[in-house]
């Protein structure tokens, strides 16, 4: 890997890993959603770091190039990160529906109480 891109690679993983943190202290986000962004913070640090072990990865596999594998592997992991996000909005969505329905159930008990007393 050229020292350019290593370097490059290294200044984007501290960013990366900072904005993560920020996110967090701000309050705009949850650790616990946000460790798995930190974990790919700290992969690309180390790969930018170490870059021959990513190369001998590749070659394990019979990729040609690091290039490859870095963008073959970042696209599933986002992909996994990407259904997970997907399977909480699902979760999140079929909760709302059961306080709603909740909720209705309620007030049809207050409104018909309130019209008893009277």
């Amino acid at each position: 890997m050229p020292l350019q891109l290593q370097i490059i690679a290294i200044i984007f993983a501290f960013v990366f890993f900072a904005l993560t943190i920020q996110l967090v202290r701000k309050g705009r986000a949850e650790v616990r959603q946000m460790k798995k962004w930190l974990l790919l913070a700290v992969i690309i640090l180390i790969g930018a770091l170490v870059p021959g072990v990513g190369t001998r990865i590749a070659k394990m596999f019979g990729i040609v190039n690091l290039t490859s594998l870095a963008l073959f592997t970042l696209t599933g992991v986002l992909l996994v990160f990407a259904l997970n996000a997907h399977m909480s909005l699902i979760n999140v969505e079929r909760q709302i529906k059961v306080l709603t329905q909740e909720l209705s159930l309620l007030k049809e008990e207050v409104r018909e109480a309130t019209e008893d007393e009277q």
